[in-house]
C-alpha cells in the first residue's frame, strides 16, 4: 500500500508505483511506463504534485528507468515481491 507519509515527502521526488496503486495516488505525473522483464510487473515513472519540467532536466529523467531496473532486478535476486511505491532518487 502507498504511505500517506511517504506520499507527502516525495512531492518532487521521483517515484514508480505501481500500476495497480495508482488510483490510490492522487495528483501524480506520470511520465513513463516501465515493465519488470522478469515479471510483468507495470511501474509508472514520475512526480507528485508538479510535472518534472519543473524540478528536474530530461537528462536526470533518462536515468530513473535504468533505477528502476535495477531495483526490481535486486527484488528478484532477494526473492522478495516489489513494493508498490518506490523512491527512485536515493
Amino acid at each position: 500500500m502507498l504511505a500517506k507519509d511517504q506520499i507527502a515527502n516525495d512531492l518532487i521526488n521521483p517515484v514508480a508505483i505501481l500500476d495497480k496503486e495508482l488510483l490510490k495516488a492522487s495528483s501524480f505525473q506520470i511520465e513513463i511506463f516501465e515493465l519488470c522483464s522478469l515479471c510483468g510487473a507495470k511501474f509508472g515513472i514520475g512526480y507528485f504534485g508538479a510535472s518534472r519540467e519543473d524540478f528536474r532536466r530530461e537528462m536526470e529523467f533518462e536515468d530513473l528507468p535504468r533505477k528502476l531496473i535495477e531495483i526490481l532486478a535486486k527484488d528478484h535476486y532477494l526473492h522478495r515481491q516489489h513494493k508498490g511505491f518506490i523512491e527512485l532518487d536515493h
